[in-house]
């Protein structure tokens, strides 16, 4: 057995035994799978950055697209820390599935409703925003700024979040990063994040969100993302509009906007006490480059299925997964839709 694998060994070890006692001490192991089974209907192998779009037809596979163990700790009423590892498909080790660490921070709240956060620590952009916790089935596909590459989960740097009333119906966050994700810092640039959302009534809700980031001397990159929410009876309807300007990206004084435009339904079906039968049904649009009209694909996604859970804790989602490609110019070459049908399956432990 190799060093690597002893010193991995031992520090999944400590950290379980670590996590026995610090239960007692007010700490919480908890973590989350969901993976699929999938046939890909139609569609070609591309070089998309779609899920499915390397894929060529008739592929089919089992998949593990998530794997979380997390531990979260108190100290006291003024200081927690959290630490997230993450394991899925894409990560490999000596081409079996890795491992890799997804957050770890500690937050220090210092006034009633404001707090301080540091180390990798989740974003504004969705992990501490309304529109993944309101989308809710991020077991099924992510946001659309997730989706399309326009942002990060976690990174490395200072956070504040916190609350303007006593309710919890305005807020807002803010951090200072690498810009880098889970990856180290090889420059001198930061960026910089900021979140504000309100709940001005009671069943609608509306956050707004921008990130500055100078990538290098000449090159900087400016998202703005607004999102929306509104719940009727057992439904939630959302809407995303997300826009980003990369200065200088595609050639000296050429800019690349990105923009896309998401809006969902999600429901329940059956079950009062507890939920039994859900349904949701989602729409995206996304042009890779507002500036170029003679390059590209514009894209259409769709999504749609039902969730099933026996338990609380416990999903089965069969959906069907739609995403298909528009030519800006009649010179490029017609690109099949990728039509996938899945299974999907999720559960918690907490």
């Amino acid at each position: 057995m190799s060093l690597i694998k002893v010193g991995l060994f031992c520090s999944v070890f400590l950290f379980f035994s670590f996590s026995q006692y610090s239960q007692q001490k007010g700490g919480k192991l908890w973590g989350y799978v969901f993976g699929d089974y999938f046939f890909k209907i139609s569609g070609d192998s591309t070089s998309q950055s779609t899920q499915y779009s390397p894929y060529s037809k008739s592929y089919q596979a089992f998949e593990l697209r998530r794997i979380y163990l997390g531990y979260d700790y108190i100290f006291s009423d003024k200081f927690s820390s959290s630490f997230l590892l993450e394991g899925n498909d894409k990560i490999l080790t000596n081409s079996r599935h890795g491992i890799f660490i997804k957050s770890a921070f500690l937050e220090w709240k210092t006034f009633k409703d404001v707090s301080f956060a540091i180390g990798l620590v989740p974003t504004p952009t969705w992990s501490w925003a309304l529109n993944e916790k309101e989308w809710n089935y991020r077991s099924v596909e992510k946001t659309i700024t997730d989706m399309r590459g326009l942002g990060i989960a976690s990174d490395l740097g200072v956070a504040t979040r916190g609350k303007f009333d006593n309710e919890g119906n305005y807020g807002f966050a803010f951090m200072i990063g690498n810009g880098t994700g889970q990856r180290p810092e090889f420059n001198k640039f930061k960026k910089y994040y900021g979140t504000i959302y309100a709940k001005p009534f009671k069943n609608f809700q509306t956050e707004i969100y921008a990130d500055y980031e100078p990538v290098s001397s000449e090159k900087s990159r400016i998202t703005l993302k607004g999102f929306a929410s509104f719940k009727f009876r057992k439904f939630t309807l959302g809407l995303e509009a997300v826009s980003q300007n990369r200065k200088n990206e595609g050639g000296e004084n050429i800019n690349v906007n990105p923009f896309g435009i998401s809006s969902f339904i999600r429901g329940n079906l059956i079950g009062k006490e507890q939920e039994i039968l859900n349904v949701f049904i989602r729409y995206d649009f996304f042009n890779p480059d507002l500036n170029n009209d003679s390059a590209g694909y514009n894209e259409n996604f769709f999504c749609a299925g039902l969730d099933y859970m026996p338990l609380e804790n416990v999903h089965f989602m069969p959906n069907l997964w739609f995403n298909s490609y528009s030519s800006k110019t009649s010179s490029l070459p017609h690109r099949k839709s990728d039509l996938v049908i899945r299974m999907t399956f999720f559960y918690l432990y907490k």
